[in-house]
């Protein structure tokens, strides 16, 4: 049973101060302070899902004598199995990497620890009691065995997390979250072990297990283990508590100063804990209750309170929360600088630095003048402090960039700036020169894209310098940043002067380049398309520096510089002859000049003759190789012929060859990149709106035969099919919902097989498109886009629903159950989409489509989603009722599972309507006076949670002023504490504190 407290919330004060008092105000008065049955401080939030449920136990709250204890037998009985369990745990980690199946052992550590859990929340038998049953708790040495589990999982937690010398273990996640939870469970077995010990608090035990509990609860925090961390700091608060109770009385000056670090630390991971969790405004009052100790703050602890609240301003900072991150960030700083650098430890110092850049960067991210003016002046003291080291010397580049004023970018300042990075860069530094060059480099593009002569005049610079940098990769820096220079050249308006200022600068570099890097450089000299400097850029490929290039690219560049001038001396009205444009393109394709191909093409697809000259440009293109070149001249033919009447080109011809040769591009790796995909996808569509446009223009011309239907659905189903884990999931929608438009035209009289067939792809392509909207919607950070994907995910599910049936009895029996199955998974799908778009009268029909399926699994996801959704009242209630009701019906029930869903119901529902949640208390009274007369009997601790639960609300009801609401559930809890098998122990307290309140 709960054991009983004060009244008054432990985790609402500070150590050390005086104890307060106790019992006052417990008469029938009702004033002073009020005795009440309350949960535990920092209680878990309702459980996801319904099977099993995890609960924190509720804690009975008095002044008055406690009520009978459980006999110590009943706890040896349940204490035994964890400390076997613990037992058999060492033995397994003395080898962790033969563990078979760490996710099985985590499981079942999670349960022993809610059971300690909940044991440590009990009060244990008195001494002289203890001394007539059996072996006490600390015989079978729980804490020995407690400390052992603690120290190796120490030791291999701190092992697995070395980032020098790691384990080369295949499953080290696992094994790392194996280990974690090994130290939770030997820190809870401590914890029970020193508690039924010491029967009177000892200052230094209080003070150990605090201890051990804000380790575990860094730990817990780091890993994200919210619930663990939670209930390891209700532990740290209990004990807190009792510390408090002690008083300050006989304390050395080292202990009080203890007992307040503690405190600090304490508050310093309930904000940790909350930041986590994505409550934000219960950081914030953490926060503000750790500020006010700010004056007993060490070093240490200053440190660690400066690491919390810079994570939290840096994560704020990546999701672009610049100005909530700006004050948090601002807190940090102020929380480290309250020390002298001087005293901070060298990760302190670290940590300071880190704090201020991150800082800077959240000012700039505001976009505002006053923010922008702030972040300046910080760089300028770090300037001051540390001179010009080089991560001043990028914030200064920061922040000349993002100056609020376009028109006032200081490109001068910003290339000095540079250049004294260029003057300190030292090829030498091995791994750590490559990043100082990239970053180096990423600057001058950022420059180049502000300013293009000023880029291209510092990264001329930056090349001469690495001519004299000493160190194995100069030379490969050097090469990279020639093809960086030629690549700026591409892209910036071509003259003779900045080709001959470019050959001027290659003069200046006596080392030939290696062949990989001359011909990169060559091939972006091929590209260029302003004819007019053909030659001078051909005389620029063949500089000395490229002589590794090969003979074959040497020869390109030698036949180009005639065919140029060949080119350039044609008239504008020699180039609307289509024969001139099909010769110039056979030049730019042997060339590989794809403008000069793009504007052939263009000129020939405008002529009468159109499509024979294309067809011509197809096959040259064929012939070379250049499917790239084929594929735009095959899009030339469907730009000019798509949607016309009377048509010289059969288009489900022209759409297949366009997808073959597409789908041969499909492989390589920059697919995506080039918008290969891309084009793919917009031939299905494509085909999907001729089909649309036949149908509407001409109904009875059938373009499209069986046949031709049957194969572009075919190949965007095969090809959706085989990338659906290599391409991007919109491309995978799109993809599929061509193949199901496409499967729409299909006429209503072909064969039965046939129509099973294209049945089963219709619904299989549904399947997956909402699978993929799912998941979409879900990782979707734009509210607005996460709505469209959930509504379009429902109507494939509804056209899923709507298509089954029909095809069900054409089915053999396992694929009929595959069938079933994906038809549970979309509607939980459905219930989920209609959870977030607030379609709560859809929720019951959703619920009585899945019937036929049969799927516990899906009852429970939905009952998952609604837990979780911020549903109405009596929304919550009857939904939850059917689930309940239907899980009942598929699953053999026992009282134990009974009661548990009805607890869970009843803990969801008690926060937004308690009439309802008052209907099931009465049940519960029900089905426990049922089940006491039978064989089975309601479960004890799920009888004393719901009572506590419910007597702690009529409390609430009482403070309410709401008299009458606070009389019914105190006579409903106390009527169901009535059906505890403890001998009346429970209904004796719940009456007294009853009578106390003058309610009865």
């Amino acid at each position: 049973m709960p054991p009983l407290r004060s009244t008054i919330s432990s985790h609402n004060r500070r150590l050390p101060s005086k104890p307060l008092p106790q019992g006052k105000g417990a008469s029938g008065t009702g004033t002073g302070v009020r005795p009440r049955l309350s949960p535990p401080p920092f209680s878990s939030p309702p459980p996801r899902s319904l099977v099993p449920p995890r609960r924190q136990p509720p804690q009975v709250h008095t002044t008055a004598t406690a009520p009978p204890a459980p006999t110590q037998s009943k706890t040896e009985k349940r204490i035994a199995p964890c400390v076997e369990f613990a037992n058999k745990l060492l033995a397994l980690l003395a080898s962790p990497s033969d563990i078979p199946a760490t996710e099985a052992l985590t499981e079942e550590i999670t349960t022993h620890i809610d059971k300690l859990h909940l044991l440590c929340q009990r009060p244990q038998p008195s001494s002289t009691q203890h001394q007539q049953q059996q072996h006490s708790p600390e015989e079978i040495d729980i804490d020995g065995v407690g400390v052992k589990l603690w120290n190796l999982c120490t030791r291999l937690w701190r092992d697995y997390n070395d980032p020098i010398n790691t384990p080369d273990a295949p499953n080290i996640t696992r094994l790392k979250k194996l280990a974690l939870y090994g130290k939770a469970l030997g820190f809870w077995l401590v914890v029970f072990a020193r508690s039924a010990r010491n029967k009177k608090k000892r200052r230094g035990d209080l003070v150990d297990v605090i201890k051990l509990g804000l380790k575990i609860t860094r730990d817990l925090v780091g890993a994200k283990e919210t619930k663990l961390a939670g209930n390891a700091l209700q532990i740290v608060a209990d004990h807190k508590s009792h510390l408090q109770d002690l008083g300050q009385e006989g304390w050395m000056e080292e202990e009080v100063e203890e007992a307040n670090c503690l405190e600090v630390e304490y508050f310093i991971w309930r904000t940790a804990l909350a930041w986590v969790e994505g409550r934000l405004d219960v950081a914030e009052h953490m926060y503000t209750n750790a500020e006010r100790l700010k004056k007993f703050l060490t070093r240490d602890y200053t440190e660690r309170l400066a690491d919390v609240l810079y994570e939290i301003g840096k994560s704020l900072g990546g999701k672009q929360d610049y100005k909530i991150a700006v004050k948090w960030l601002e807190r940090a700083n102020e929380v480290v600088n309250s020390v002298g650098v001087d005293q901070l430890t060298r990760e302190g110092v670290e940590l300071r630095l880190a704090i201020t850049q991150a800082l800077i960067t959240a000012l700039l991210g505001t976009g505002t003048e006053e923010d922008y003016n702030r972040a300046k002046n910080y760089v300028d003291f770090l300037e001051v402090e540390m001179g010009n080291r080089m991560v001043v010397s990028l914030l200064k580049l920061e922040v000349l960039y993002k100056t609020p004023h376009a028109e006032v970018f200081d490109e001068e300042g910003y290339a000095d700036v540079l250049r004294h990075l260029i003057r300190n860069f030292d090829g030498k530094k091995g791994m750590g020169a490559g990043a100082e060059f990239k970053l180096i480099v990423h600057h001058i593009r950022r420059l180049h894209d502000k300013a293009p002569g000023a880029g291209c005049a510092v990264l001329d610079d930056f090349i001469l310098a690495l001519r004299t940098v000493g160190g194995g990769g100069s030379l490969e820096f050097m090469e990279k940043a020639l093809v960086t220079r030629m690549w700026m050249m591409t892209q910036q308006r071509d003259s003779m002067d900045t080709v001959r200022g470019l050959g001027e600068l290659f003069g200046n570099i006596t080392r030939a380049v290696s062949a990989e890097a001359a011909v990169a450089a060559q091939a972006l000299s091929y590209t260029q398309g302003e004819y007019a400097l053909a030659e001078a850029w051909c005389h620029l490929a063949l500089a000395p520096i490229f002589e590794k290039c090969g003979p074959g690219n040497k020869a390109k560049l030698e036949s180009m510089d005639t065919a140029s001038r060949v080119i350039n001396d044609m008239s504008a009205v020699s180039w609307k002859e289509p024969m001139t444009a099909y010769l110039a393109f056979k030049v730019a394709i042997r060339t590989e000049n794809r403008v000069l191909a793009e504007k052939c093409l263009e000129t020939v697809s405008q002529t009468p003759e159109h499509v024979d000259f294309l067809g011509a440009c197809i096959a040259e293109s064929q012939k070379a190789g250049d499917v790239i070149c084929a594929i735009a001249a095959l899009k030339k033919l469907r730009d000019r012929y798509e949607y016309k009447e009377p048509n010289p080109i059969h288009l489900p011809a022209l759409f297949r060859c366009t997808i073959r040769l597409l789908n041969m591009l499909v492989e390589r790796a920059d697919a995506e990149e080039n918008g290969v995909i891309e084009d793919l996808c917009d031939m299905f569509d494509a085909v999907v709106v001729a089909l649309e446009k036949q149908k509407k223009d001409n109904p009875r011309r059938k373009l499209f035969t069986v046949d031709e239907l049957e194969w572009f659905s075919r190949n965007s189903y095969n090809l959706a099919l085989k990338n659906t884990t290599v391409w991007d999931l919109r491309y995978i929608v799109r993809m599929l919902t061509s193949c199901v438009n496409i499967i729409g035209h299909f006429p209503s009289d072909i064969g039965g097989s046939q129509l099973v067939e294209i049945a089963l792809k219709m619904l299989f392509s549904r399947f997956i498109i909402a699978s993929a909207l799912v998941s979409q919607a879900r990782a979707e950070d734009n509210v607005t886009t996460q709505l469209e994907n959930y509504a379009t995910m429902r109507e494939h599910v509804l056209a899923f629903d709507t298509d089954l049936p029909e095809l069900l009895p054409q089915l053999d029996e396992h694929s009929r159950e595959d069938m079933l199955r994906k038809h549970a998974t979309l509607l939980t799908f459905d219930f989920e989409a209609a959870v977030v778009l607030e379609a709560w009268d859809d929720l019951g029909g959703i619920v009585q489509r899945a019937v036929g399926c049969k799927s516990v699994v899906a009852f429970q996801a939905m009952a998952d989603s609604l837990l979780r959704a911020r549903a109405p009242g009596q929304v919550l209630y009857s939904t939850m009722r059917k689930l309940v009701n239907e899980i009942w019906a598929l699953e053999a029930f026992d009282a134990i599972k009974l009661a548990k869903y009805t607890r869970c119901l009843f803990q969801a529902t008690l926060p937004v309507d308690d009439g309802l949640a008052m209907k099931l208390l009465e049940e519960a009274c029900g089905k426990a006076r049922e089940l006491r007369e039978g064989q089975a009997g309601w479960p004890e601790e799920e009888l004393e949670w719901m009572a506590a639960t419910g007597f702690n609300h009529a409390i609430d009801c009482y403070s309410a002023g709401e008299v009458e609401r606070a009389r019914g559930w105190g006579e409903k809890a106390i009527k169901l504490a009535g059906f505890c098998r403890d001998g009346g122990g429970l209904e004796g307290v719940l009456r007294g504190k009853f009578g106390r309140l003058n309610l009865g």
